[in-house]
């Protein structure tokens, strides 16, 4: 039998083959190579399918893969290599025939760096529905600022999208969005990311109330906060109280010294950091009615006057007298009096609004004077004066007293001090003396004795 012993060759010259005795057979050497579906994968599912083309010319080809990771190698025919990580890996393959001839080839594959998709979402207040959207995304060989962006705001009332970095999107509801954004790397790399937009806040409404109801110059006026921060606490309240007034206070107060037509408003902001609606309402003070009485009224006993006042003034009046005594009427400007004794009258006006003034006037008992015919200055406290009932009511009256020889002995315009019986500062002697009282009023004067005793 002959025996052969192969040498391998990297030519491929036609085979020399021993007929007889022990010979050397010198063969080709196998052909190692195989095809990659791609050169180059994306980290995230990468999947490599290689595929061996290998040929050998004598015995059986036996394969050997290396995938370049440090931790695998095969031996297949094709191959299918996901990679944990990126990088450039080097994939070497094996191929050796059953006559222990070996060719090796490698080819280096590329997995990329995928993004790392991350954004911020805004908080957004309606009605205003401004959100500003900002990207965060990474990428392990730091080039992510050759990114391109496709971002979905999953608005069905808007659909358009943005390709920009940071973009705003406006929304006009409450929501909640399914907002997606796409990153797409320099080397082609996709992925993305999804996230609920449920901070969409409602618009506050702002209101108020004030009291009174209607309001007085000069009065003070309450405004209290009603306004619906829609979910979340009012916190900061904007008043204008009219004539550059303003106030932080949730419910303030304010003195109204003019009368007129103001405007009054409210703006708030809740939690959210969201600003209300404006909240306007008109306030009227109204002006007080005027009023002056004037001096009192003399009036002779047994006659009926009218009681006028000086000065007043005011729109759609109502008036009322207190006391009703001896009046005829009480709810008009000008009721007649018939008094029997002395009174003080109040009259108050009501005008628009309600706001109401009060003055008061005297009524006096007009009567002749009552003039006595004695007194005694002695000092004992009793009728130490010349009291003369009545007489105040004539200011301009004028008293004369005579002695018996007629030499006046006192006189005075008006009666403010009752005469005590002194003359020239020494008392007087008892006796009797004669007095004149003229009370100017066109009547004849008053006269008559006068005894002093002691």
């Amino acid at each position: 039998m002959t025996g052969y012993i192969y040498k391998c060759i990297l030519s491929q010259a036609p085979n020399n083959t021993a007929t007889s005795g022990s010979a050397t057979l010198t063969v080709d050497n196998p052909k190692a190579g195989f095809t990659v579906n791609a050169n180059a994968e994306c980290f995230k599912n990468n999947s490599f399918s290689f595929t061996n083309t290998s040929v050998a010319s004598t015995g059986t080809l036996l394969y050997s893969w290396n995938f370049g990771d440090g931790s695998n190698s095969v031996t297949t025919n094709n191959a299918v290599r996901s990679y944990a990580g990126a990088g450039v890996y080097k994939v070497v393959l094996t191929a050796g025939s059953s006559v222990g001839c070996i060719d090796s080839t490698f080819q280096n594959i590329t997995v990329n760096y995928m993004p790392v998709v991350n954004f911020s979402l805004p908080s957004i207040c309606l009605p205003n529905g401004l959100g500003q959207f900002n990207d965060a995304s990474t990428i392990g060989d730091n080039t992510q600022n050759l990114f391109s962006y496709l971002w979905n705001f999953g608005d069905p009332n808007d659909a358009t999208p943005s390709t920009i970095k940071n973009p705003t999107h406006k929304y006009s509801a409450t929501g909640p969005y399914t907002v997606k954004l796409k990153v797409i790397s320099s080397n082609g790399c996709v992925d993305s990311l999804s996230q609920q937009l449920t901070n969409i806040f409602a618009q506050p409404k702002a209101s108020f109330n004030f009291a009174p109801a209607t309001l007085c110059m000069g009065e003070l006026a309450q405004f209290t906060d009603q306004s619906n921060g829609m979910g979340s606490a009012v916190t900061t309240w904007s008043w204008d109280l009219a004539n550059g007034d303003v106030s932080s206070l949730q419910n303030p107060t304010k003195t109204f010294v003019d009368s007129g037509i103001f405007n009054i408003s409210l703006h708030v902001v809740n939690a959210n950091n969201c600003p209300s609606d404006t909240a306007t309402q008109q306030l009227i003070v109204y002006p007080y009615p005027k009023l002056t009485m004037g001096p009192g009224l003399l009036v002779k006993i047994g006659t009926t006057v009218p009681i006028v006042p000086q000065y007043y003034y005011g729109n759609n009046l109502q008036f009322s007298w207190t006391p009703s005594t001896y009046l005829d009427n009480t709810t008009v400007v000008n009721p007649n009096t018939t008094p029997t004794n002395n009174i003080t009258y109040q009259l108050t006006i009501t005008g628009i609004g309600g706001c109401a003034v009060s003055d008061t006037i005297n009524v006096a008992i007009l009567a002749d004077p009552i003039v006595p015919n004695a007194f005694s200055p002695n000092g004992d406290g009793i009728n130490d004066t010349w009291k003369i009932q009545y007489l105040s009511f004539y200011p301009a009256a004028t008293v004369q007293i005579f002695n018996r020889g007629g030499q006046p002995v006192f006189s005075s315009v008006g009666y403010s001090k009752e005469w005590d019986g002194m003359y020239n500062g020494k008392p007087l002697p008892i006796g009797t003396y004669y007095y004149v009282i003229d009370m100017k009023n066109g009547k004849p004067p008053l006269s008559g004795s006068i005894t002093i005793v002691r």
